[in-house]
């Protein structure tokens, strides 16, 4: 990972111009350019490029600043309330004209409603962990922080979807145990989904508070992920889409590698991992670097939309890997303009 702040600059623009030239067209609200949209805003804080702030603005105009297709509704939807974050982020940090009207509408109807099992799938503390937690912070609603810890609980606990003995998550109740098995009889833990998982609690951590009593459950969850994760990085760096059996799809896989690395590099920041961490996402940044960034920016290699481990052609891409990287490569800038 010998790069300068300079190289990385270039990265950052050279994948982020690809994209967008690639898709003008800005797309819907769905949690996929959500998860692109975060890098976006990322590539623009460092880079200052106008056109990707003026992208992201007629994204956020484009959807009514609603979280769903359809304005009226009160979505409990992780997936939906993805796109909130550039929301805010379009708002709050760089003053743009927006509405707050469908946020607000949302979270004070989600606080009061009594059930707290809406993350049945483990996608979706990524999408809305940090969500709930921003908002609280936003809108100054403890109410919001209780609510995503007893969401974050369920899934974890009262589903069991969390492993306590491989410390790695099941991405639904489909993926138990007693349903499902990988080939040679092992325990199916999906890569990307680890990931969403662990990157989202990275997120997360940074923004709240150490007081507040869901920090401990939070952090401790990351540094147990953490170390598995790092156990089942393979020998070319990536994460295979299989974590406990990686020859079942013997190939590179993007978009979980780099919510790893993601997850490794913020922790890092935060204080929260040790530096050796910075060997393994080391080594999984330069695979992606080797194996998924072609020339013209474009990152291949990615796992389609999906909910289990599977094959993975290298002509495949996708926006929430790019987004993904795009977020890496700013962990890398801060590291870099830290040390400074």
């Amino acid at each position: 990972m010998e790069k300068t702040e300079k190289e990385i600059c270039a990265l950052m623009e050279k994948v982020n111009d690809y994209w967008i030239a690639q898709n003008p067209e800005t797309g819907d609200c769905a949690w996929e350019r959500a998860a692109y949209f975060l890098g976006n805003m990322a590539a623009y804080e460092i880079l200052k490029k106008p056109a990707y702030l003026e992208y992201a603005v007629r994204w956020a105009e484009k959807n009514g600043w609603n979280f769903s297709r359809n304005p009226q509704d009160q979505t409990t939807n992780a997936d939906d309330l993805s796109c909130g974050e550039t929301y805010m982020d379009l708002m709050e940090k760089y003053g743009v004209k927006g509405s707050m009207d469908h946020i607000r509408k949302t979270m004070e109807w989600t606080v009061q409603d009594p059930k707290n099992d809406y993350w049945w799938w483990i996608d979706a503390i990524y999408m809305a962990l940090h969500f709930y937690n921003r908002m609280g912070i936003c809108l100054k609603e403890k109410k919001l922080f209780d609510k995503a810890y007893r969401l974050f609980l369920n899934t974890k606990m009262e589903r069991g979807l969390y492993d306590r003995e491989e410390k790695l998550w099941y991405r639904d109740a489909g993926y138990l145990p007693d349903k499902v098995r990988t080939a040679d009889g092992k325990k199916v833990f999906w890569s990307r989904g680890n990931g969403w998982v662990f990157a989202g609690l990275a997120r997360t951590l940074e923004v709240l508070s150490p007081e507040h009593a869901s920090y401990g459950e939070y952090e401790q969850t990351f540094r147990e992920m953490a170390q598995s994760l790092r156990g089942c990085q393979c020998e070319d760096g990536f994460w295979h889409t299989s974590l406990l059996s990686p020859e079942e799809y013997d190939m590179p896989e993007t978009s979980g590698t780099v919510l790893n690395v993601l997850g490794m590099l913020m922790g890092i920041r935060l204080g929260i991992l040790p530096e050796d961490y910075r060997e393994s996402a080391g080594k999984g940044f330069d695979a992606l670097l080797r194996e998924a960034v072609e020339k013209d920016g474009r990152i291949g290699w990615v796992q389609t939309v999906a909910a289990a481990p599977g094959a993975v052609k290298k002509e495949c891409t996708n926006d929430y890997a790019v987004g993904t990287f795009l977020l890496v490569c700013r962990e890398l800038i801060y590291e870099m303009r830290a040390e400074r």
